[in-house]
């Protein structure tokens, strides 16, 4: 059993970087992204964007599958995800105008909002938080899926509505874990439960 631990343990270190460069790849589709858009190649702006979200649950499942989890890949998988977010938020507009002009306020309230909730977090950390929580991570998923379905196929209003909806939840719970969270922890999951009780083992422990 000691033989096959090791072992495991050597392909998890050699494969470590794995990850980090399905994110790093992540982050470098989004200028490419954002140049399909601008320049109306709607096909091809949805064959590159297919993998770049399929990305983000591979990165973070092969992360804890070769325990290659650290402060450094989580800091780029937070930025990788709001990048590629506000890139399709960009993109909704030359290549499905309509959308901003019948429910724009939708999307716009939700950006504001994350906007905020991002810059609480460099006010509060000086980096951004790393919170990644069923609530918040259910958020991107709505999102991603409300994109995929808008650029496969076509507009489904209520099914923007309801990413909405997860997403401004996602973001009032950001700033909740903001509060009770004092210093900065990389992966945190568990949601508005664990940042309680960490804030109330701070507390007994003061």
């Amino acid at each position: 059993m000691n033989i096959v631990a090791s072992v495991i343990n050597m392909d998890a270190h050699r494969f470590g970087w794995i990850p980090n460069a399905i994110t790093a790849g992540r982050l470098a589709s989004v200028p490419v992204l954002a140049w399909l858009a601008y320049r109306g190649m709607h096909g091809a702006f949805t064959a590159v964007l297919i993998p770049a979200l399929a990305s983000d649950v591979i990165d973070g499942w092969l992360a804890r599958k070769l325990d290659a989890v650290s402060s450094a890949g989580a800091t780029l998988d937070s930025i990788a995800d709001i990048l590629l977010m506000l890139t399709i938020v960009y993109a909704i507009w030359p290549l499905h105008p309509y959308v901003y002009l019948d429910h724009g306020w939708v999307v716009i309230t939700v950006v504001v909002l994350w906007i905020f909730a991002h810059a609480a977090s460099l006010l509060r950390y000086g980096r951004l938080a790393s919170f990644h929580t069923r609530l918040i991570r259910a958020g991107i998923f709505a999102f991603s899926l409300f994109a995929l379905v808008l650029f496969l196929y076509g507009f489904v209003p209520w099914l923007l509505y309801f990413s909405a909806f997860v997403c401004a939840l996602g973001g009032v719970e950001h700033f909740i874990m903001l509060y009770l969270v004092p210093k900065w922890t990389p992966n945190l999951h568990g949601g508005v439960a664990e940042a309680l009780r960490r804030h109330r083992a701070t507390n007994s422990e003061a």
